[in-house]
């Protein structure tokens, strides 16, 4: 019984390390982002832009904004877990897989410059 509460508090300090590095990552992303994009706004032109990012997914325009959507895929993560009763009477398992991804949204004004901007990142 102490071997399994012991393998236990080991598995879920691992968890909470890789769940800190996840973070970690989304936070550094975020930082690289705000770093391009605030110098950009008010400034950059669409060719910029192209230029900067390349050709965006998705393009749609209402009466004052145009909005460009990239998404960029960094594959995918997955995990796995398998539980086992100690009396060898069942085990369970169970896997998962989520896509890493950046996804930025940018809107323009009419005049053709960044104006704002969005972004989500996932890892």
């Amino acid at each position: 019984m102490k071997k399994i509460a012991t393998i236990s508090t080991i598995a879920a300090c691992i968890l909470l390390i890789f769940s800190g590095c996840a973070h970690l990552q989304v936070d550094a992303r975020l930082a690289e982002y705000k770093e391009i994009l605030e110098s950009l706004t008010g400034v950059a032109t669409k060719d910029d832009i192209l230029i900067k990012f390349g050709i965006p997914e998705k393009k749609s325009i209402t009466d004052n904004l145009e909005v460009w959507e990239f998404h960029r895929s960094y594959g995918t993560r997955g995990s796995a877990q398998a539980y086992s009763n100690p009396y060898g009477y069942s085990t369970t398992a169970y896997g998962g897989s989520r896509e890493v991804y950046d996804q930025l949204t940018l809107f323009f004004d009419n005049s053709g410059l960044l104006e704002n901007w969005k972004v989500y990142v996932q890892r």
